[in-house]
């Protein structure tokens, strides 16, 4: 795990107060810069060259294959079918034949390259001018998208054909901001768009299949149907398609449905940890590659 992600849920279970500790994690401007310089130096010295060396591993290849699929090369039509409804779906126009791609959490926009794609890439912090300052968790969402310089001011509902979620969803402490960033990713798609998530893990598959099981169960109350799902190897890769219109949920049906979204280490004391940081958040970029590369973030 992260030393950044670990210190989090350690603030979370020394407070209890969800609220003030991503406030008090987003004003703190020096560890979020640090955070971000090493993870683009990570993205684009390692990543790249494996992607480059072996792309059965990389999840920017798994993405762009799939968005191929399912946009380009009658995906789309196929999920229509197999939907067996007497729903008369919309027409998903693309403009000018572009897929209009929201990628969250973006480290250095690695879907910029592709011209079949008209990506919007935010972050909390930037580490290119390519992507743009927002918190997603936070943003306001209305009719239009709204950008002053490089920030993103609000987003815009039922305006993207696809949202990635890549290495970003673990990132947050709690379960119920994870339901949250689904929540959001669903009012913003275009109906029959797709949400991509792709979240770390070194383990077999079968090795934590109930987390993977119970997000989806999570996701479709929503009104996400799963429908390509990859285990690579350090990653699980997940498509979910938006099938229907905002559901209506109870204020207990949503608490039960946003516990759903854990992942392992939501039930771990972090204060047992044998690398318990001190107060001051320090990291180096070594240790930041190693953790990334090895991806243990599910490890027991």
């Amino acid at each position: 795990m992260t030393l950044v992600a670990r210190r989090l849920r350690q603030e979370l279970y020394k407070t209890g107060d969800l609220e003030s500790v991503w406030i008090n994690h987003c004003r703190n401007v020096p560890c979020l810069k640090k955070y971000a310089s090493s993870m683009h130096k990570l993205a684009t010295e390692h990543w790249e060259q494996l992607r480059v060396s072996n792309p059965a591993t990389s999840r920017i290849n798994w993405t762009w294959s799939f968005l191929q699929y399912y946009f380009f090369s009658g995906g789309l039509q196929q999920h229509r079918q197999k939907s067996n409804s007497d729903t008369e779906w919309p027409k998903l126009i693309l403009n000018e034949s572009k897929v209009a791609v929201l990628d969250v959490g973006s480290c250095y926009n690695p879907f910029g390259e592709y011209e079949e794609l008209d990506v919007l890439s935010i972050d909390l912090c930037p580490a290119l001018e390519s992507v743009y300052q927002c918190d997603f968790l936070n943003i306001p969402l209305g009719k239009t998208t709204v950008i002053d310089g490089q920030s993103v001011l609000s987003l815009a509902t039922n305006q993207f054909h696809c949202i990635v979620f890549s290495f970003l969803l673990e990132y947050f402490p709690s379960p119920s901001q994870r339901w949250t960033c689904c929540e959001k990713a669903h009012l913003l798609l275009l109906r029959e768009g797709i949400l991509i998530i792709i979240t770390p893990d070194s383990k077999a598959a079968h090795s934590n299949s109930k987390v993977m099981r119970s997000w989806r169960e999570a996701l479709s109350a929503i009104g996400f149907k799963r429908i390509k799902y990859e285990k690579l190897q350090h990653a699980h890769c997940m498509a979910f398609r938006k099938n229907s219109v905002e559901s209506v949920l109870k204020a207990e049906d949503r608490e039960l449905l946003a516990s759903k979204m854990y992942i392992p280490q939501d039930f771990y004391n972090p204060s047992d940890s044998e690398n318990e940081e001190k107060d001051e958040i320090k990291f180096t970029e070594a240790e930041l590659a190693e953790g990334f590369t090895n991806l243990p973030l599910f490890d027991e």
